[in-house]
This record gives structure tokens, C-alpha cells and sequence, in this order.
């Protein structure tokens, strides 16, 4: 039976670069055994008798040797296929190992049934159905789940959890010894095929539908999940496509509308004034209790830099008005209103040094994945561009509001509202409540984390986030409305945590080009947890 080294060693050598090198080493293997029989043969002066038929022992030699070589190799081959029919059958390992790499239809392995990948109050999101082609994974909400749950077809591989929960998906690390030899049995029977366990998720089969319905046609994402586990309950993002239905040239297609990319975990959005929840936090932790003026035309740091102004400034412009400006706000009051020159101000004051500290503190600026083992399209990509040096003050000003070079997913911001919920730790994001919950790091220390969960009720009750006001849910929140370059429409955000007093999920949602935050983002949000109040999630 194949050892977990033997199955690192060939998934190795199935690997596109091991194979180049293979090739490599025998074209040029060729390439000396033949310019050395022809050296011998019709370059190397003739001779003696003698001489020639030395000659040609040597070739016979050569020869011989490289038959040997040969014939071991297929000896091998036809070992380990023999291996793989009689032994390599029981391994469930070594069976998921061959249904991922070998897509040929003869091959074996893809006689075995996956298990079921099921929601969290087990509903069926992808199974195994006998068809007139063989086995092949059906997903009974399509489009609903089709970038978290991913696929496997037999042409175009595995995404998703279809491929990072494999291993369990297939049996392999079954508690008991009779699990692992009855499902050994039916796998070398070849008139049956084995299923393996049912993977249960974190995710919401109701919830991530609601979500979908309310994005509609527009682009966009949804993260929703448990504060103190991390347990992800939707994982929403459009557009989105149909595993059922694969075909060759979606795979080829380049389409403005990417449905195959993964907005929440891999888009790359300006955030606006979401990230400021973060700024807030930074200036906590460093004692910041004062107050900032906000002049009434802007703020910048040299005459060559544009100013930065509030919202207020654009409206009063827009009907002929003069903006009086907010004056001295202090911390709780700036994040209310959402002022752009008070946040501005308050980034330069904290520093580029503290800033960089607390983004490197909060794990953000790394990857990491979701699922139980690594997966390209299940990995949380990194933040990047925040441009956070003391000698580029105007580059700390339009970073502290969100703009600039920086760019985030829908999962971050949704970990920021995570962490202020959860003492300033950000849990780790997980998609199978069989993994332990974990951090990935801090935003700020408690103290500052409570100060800062009131902050953002303070939004919701008297600021920008007043449209999610709700009369039996407390909610904490931040709006975000991000300038996206142009004359296209801004990008609209809200994220926040609820219930205040115990915190239970923490949320983002994104909706592309949607305007003002409190105006697409906010109720869609809204929406949702209307929904989850009309099914008992939060007690009254």
C-alpha cells in the first residue's frame, strides 16, 4: 500500500516542472549514447581486426547496458501498476491522489464516490450521481455555492472544497480500522463503488441563497461569520457560474464580468471608509483621545497635492451652497460623520510606523486559506499597497480614508468588524467546523477594541449607518463608499458586527460600481439580517 512519502513523491513527479526536467535529463541521456555509438561506429579512424571488433563489443555493450536500464523501468511500471490494481485500491489516499491527477475515463480511481459536501444543518450542496458516463459530482444550488464548493469533473479537475476537503471527502484519516478496511473492500469490487464520509461545512445553504437573490445582476461579494469561531456562515460571490454546466471555452473566455474569480477571498477593491475602522483602532492603541478641526475646504499636506475633503463639501457644491465644514471632532464623532479630512489628519498624526504595525499585526498582509488543506481558489488573498511612510505624508492621508494604492477583499474588512466584536483578535476564517478555531492575529487590545465596538453602534445609531437601525437587533457598522477612478461609480461597502452587547456574526458587503455605501451595501445588509431574525438566530 503507497505511504504518504511514496504519494509525495508522485504527485512530485506528476507536476509540470518534474516532468520538463525528466525530459530534459533523457533527450540529453539519448543525445551522449548516440554520439557516443557514433564516435565508435563511423567517426573514430578505422583499425585492425581487432580494433573493430572491439568496436563493436562496445557497442553491444552500451547496448546492453541501456536494455537493462529499460527493461528495469518497465519492470517498475508494470510493478506499480500492479500495485495500484491489487493494493493501490485500498489506499484511500493513493485513490484521491489518482482521481485529481489521472482524468483519464479507464482509469480506476474514478470509480469511487466522493462523500457528500453537506451545509451545516445538512443540506446536500454537492453529491454523487451513476450516470450513463460513469460517476460525476451533481451540486443541487449550481451557481449558489459554485466558487466555495467548486467542482470536480473529470476534464477540467477540482476547485474549491471539492479539492481542499479531498482527503476526507475520500475516507482518508477514517477513525477506525473496519471503516478503513470495509471501504477497502468495496473498492476493490469492481461491480461497486464506495462513498466516503460526508463533509458537513460552517456554511448557511438559506442564508448564501437570500444573499444571491439580493445581489441580483450586479457584481459584487458577501462574507458573514461567527465572531468567536471564525465559522464562515455565507461566502457569497457575483456573478458566478453553473459547476453543473462546465464547458471547454468558459475556461478560455476572457470575460469583463469574471465569473469564476472569487470577489470575496481574491478581488482587489479600494475600501474607502470601511478601512478606517482600522486607522481608529491604530490611534487608540496609541492613546489618541483629542480632537482633529476639519477646515471646511480640505486638507493636504503641500500645495502639489489635491486637497482631501468631506462628502459634505460635494453636496453643498452640487446645490450652489457654501460647506461650513464639521469643525473639532473628536474620534467617535470623525467616524460617524465618515470625514475624510478628519481621518486624513488623524493618519499622519498616528504615523506611518504605527499604522504599518498594526496591518502587519493583523495578519491581513499574507495569504491564507479557508479550507482543511491549501486551494488556490479557497485562499484569502493578501492586502496589498498601502503606502505608509512618514516621508509620503499625503500617501498616509489618502491611505487613513481608503483610497490610494491600497487595495482589500470583502473577507478582510469582514475580519476587522470580527475583531473589534472579539477583544481586537482576529479569528481565523474556517469553512469546516472540524477544524480548531484560531487567530491570524490582533488589530488593537481589548480596552481599545470595547471603545471602538461603541464607536461603530454610535455609527449606526446617529451617523452614516442609520438606514440599518434596527428596533429588536443591535448593530454595530461602518459605511464605505470608494472612489474607483474616472467617471465610473464608486464601489459600495458596509460591514459591522451584531449583536453589540454579545457579538455573534460580523459581515461585509460589497456591491461594484453600487454608489454610496448607505445606499446599496447598507440595506442589503439590512436584509439579511431581517432574514436571519425571522429564523430565530438572534433571541429577542
Amino acid at each position: 500500500m503507497p505511504d504518504p512519502e511514496t504519494l509525495d513523491i508522485l504527485e512530485n513527479l506528476f507536476r509540470e516542472d518534474a516532468w520538463t526536467t525528466v525530459a530534459t535529463v533523457l533527450r540529453w541521456g539519448f543525445l551522449v549514447v548516440f554520439a557516443r555509438m557514433a564516435w565508435l561506429v563511423w567517426i573514430c579512424p578505422p583499425g585492425p581486426a581487432a580494433t573493430k571488433s572491439a568496436k563493436r563489443k562496445v557497442v553491444i555493450t552500451w547496448l546492453r547496458g541501456w536494455g537493462i536500464v529499460w527493461g528495469i523501468l518497465l519492470l517498475a511500471l508494470g510493478a506499480r501498476q500492479a500495485t495500484w490494481q491489487l493494493l493501490g485500491r485500498r489506499s484511500t489516499e493513493f485513490v484521491s491522489f489518482m482521481q485529481k491527477y489521472d482524468r483519464r475515463e479507464f482509469n480506476p480511481a474514478h470509480g469511487v464516490r466522493p462523500g457528500r459536501l453537506q451545509d451545516r444543518f445538512g443540506k446536500d450542496l454537492a453529491v454523487s450521481a451513476m450516470t450513463d458516463q460513469g460517476i460525476r459530482r451533481v451540486y443541487p444550488l449550481g451557481p449558489f455555492f459554485a466558487h466555495t464548493i467548486g467542482y470536480n469533473h473529470p476534464m477540467y479537475g477540482m476547485s474549491g472544497l471539492e479539492s481542499s476537503a479531498r482527503r476526507d471527502l475520500m475516507g482518508y484519516g477514517l477513525g477506525g480500522v473496519e471503516d478503513l478496511k470495509a471501504l477497502g473492500l468495496e473498492l476493490v469490487d469492481r461491480e461497486r463503488s464506495a462513498e466516503g464520509p460526508t463533509v458537513q461545512t460552517t456554511l448557511d445553504a438559506g442564508l448564501q441563497r437570500r444573499a444571491v437573490k439580493l445581489l441580483g445582476d450586479r457584481k459584487g461579494a458577501v462574507v458573514i461569520l461567527e465572531v468567536e469561531t471564525g465559522e464562515i456562515r455565507c461566502l457569497v460571490s457575483t456573478p458566478s457560474f453553473d459547476p453543473n454546466r462546465l464547458r471547454g471555452k468558459q475556461f478560455s473566455q476572457q470575460r469583463s464580468d469574471a465569473p469564476f474569480l472569487n470577489r470575496a477571498l481574491a478581488g482587489q477593491y479600494p475600501p474607502g471608509s470601511v478601512f478606517k475602522i482600522l486607522v481608529a483602532a491604530s490611534a487608540l492603541d496609541q492613546g489618541f483621545s483629542g480632537r482633529l478641526d476639519t477646515p471646511p475646504k480640505g486638507f493636504t499636506t503641500s500645495p502639489s497635492t489635491p486637497p482631501i475633503r468631506d462628502h459634505g463639501y460635494y453636496t453643498a457644491q452640487q446645490k450652489g451652497k457654501t460647506w461650513q465644514g464639521y469643525g473639532p471632532l473628536d474620534l467617535g464623532t470623525g467616524l460617524a460623520k465618515s470625514s475624510n479630512v478628519f481621518f486624513a489628519r488623524l493618519g499622519i498624526e498616528v504615523g506611518g510606523d504605527a499604522l504599518t504595525s498594526t496591518l502587519r499585526s493583523t495578519g491581513l498582509t499574507r495569504s491564507f486559506s479557508l479550507g482543511p488543506e491549501p486551494e488556490p481558489t479557497l485562499t484569502v488573498a493578501p492586502l496589498v499597497g498601502a503606502v505608509l511612510s512618514d516621508d509620503r505624508p499625503y500617501g498616509i492621508a489618502q491611505t487613513s480614508i481608503g483610497q490610494g494604492t491600497l487595495l482589500v477583499n470583502p473577507m478582510h474588512i469582514a475580519l476587522l468588524s470580527a475583531a473589534v466584536a472579539n477583544e481586537g483578535v482576529i479569528p481565523e476564517p474556517r469553512l469546516t467546523p472540524s477544524s480548531r478555531p484560531g487567530s491570524i492575529g490582533r488589530l488593537c487590545t481589548p480596552e481599545s477594541a470595547e471603545t471602538l465596538k461603541w464607536m461603530m453602534y454610535k455609527v449606526v445609531q446617529g451617523g452614516t449607518g442609520r438606514g440599518i437601525r434596527m428596533k429588536d437587533l443591535a448593530v454595530a457598522g461602518k459605511t464605505g463608499t470608494a472612489q474607483t477612478g474616472g467617471d465610473r461609480p464608486s464601489h459600495s461597502w458596509f460591514t459591522g458586527f451584531t449583536p453589540v452587547s454579545e457579538p455573534k456574526w460580523a459581515f461585509c458587503v460589497l456591491v461594484e460600481e453600487g454608489g454610496y455605501g448607505s445606499a446599496a451595501a447598507l440595506p442589503l445588509a439590512r436584509a439579511l439580517l431581517l432574514a436571519a431574525m425571522e429564523r430565530g438566530e438572534f433571541a429577542p
